[in-house]
């Protein structure tokens, strides 16, 4: 194991409920409800021209709406979510073990660059990492691996010297589409329903230490 790569939206932070009012209180302001299972469905770990294509399947808007659009939600999660941010347990411990280790770190989002600086800038942890990548930054979103490629490029390591942390189905199927070895987050799905899909599962980063990850990975 040379990298590791995390997405962060339900993995460095768990931030899908946030998401979830945020997205149900734009769609209220746009004359449409967002159940917990159509979050699940058509938003989670979706790319948001995609869950605004959803909200307004009964429009035809051209990319700069929808770029705007995408803006205006984001805008409120991070005003929704400002006064409550905070990591998944053990994610700092665990940033700091892998940086003693000398393993390579990347994030990889689907979220815009604003949403990225945010995280990264309100826990103080861009300084762990060796790259950031956001969704500008690729022409396929996830379930497309292309993110994950060009993260493991940008480190300069193969598939199978790295272990990805998703929580999403849609990013796990990216994340094992790119080769690696890939950890579910259970954030977002229960760890049953995420055990089949992914090697192995963790409710958060207190239940993996840095040691158990390389003794994981042995056996991959």
């Amino acid at each position: 194991m040379k990298a590791v790569i995390f997405d962060m939206d339900g993995v460095i932070v768990d931030t899908n409920p946030h998401h979830r009012i945020a997205w149900r209180e734009y769609y209220q302001r746009n004359g449409k409800t967002l159940s917990d299972d159509d979050f699940v469905q058509y938003v989670s770990g979706k790319h948001n021209k995609d869950i605004v294509a959803h909200l307004f399947a009964n429009q035809t808007l051209n990319p700069d709406e929808v770029v705007r659009l995408s803006h205006e939600k984001e805008a409120l999660f991070r005003e929704l979510y400002r006064s409550a941010i905070t990591p998944v347990p053990g994610l700092i411990p665990f940033l700091k073990s892998l940086k003693e280790a000398g393993i390579h770190t990347a994030v990889a989002t689907s979220a815009p660059v604003e949403n990225l600086d945010f995280i990264m800038d309100a826990l103080d942890i861009r300084s762990y990492f060796d790259a950031l990548l956001n969704e500008s930054m690729v022409n396929h979103p996830k379930p497309d691996p292309e993110i994950y490629e060009k993260a493991m490029a940008i480190l300069d390591v193969k598939p199978s010297e790295s272990v990805i942390f998703e929580d999403s189905m849609t990013g796990i199927q990216a994340a094992k589409a790119s080769g690696a070895f890939v950890v579910g987050m259970a954030t977002t799905q229960t760890p049953d329903e995420l055990r089949p899909f992914v090697n192995e599962v963790a409710n958060d980063f207190t239940e993996l230490s840095f040691e158990r990850l390389q003794q994981l990975v042995k056996f991959f």
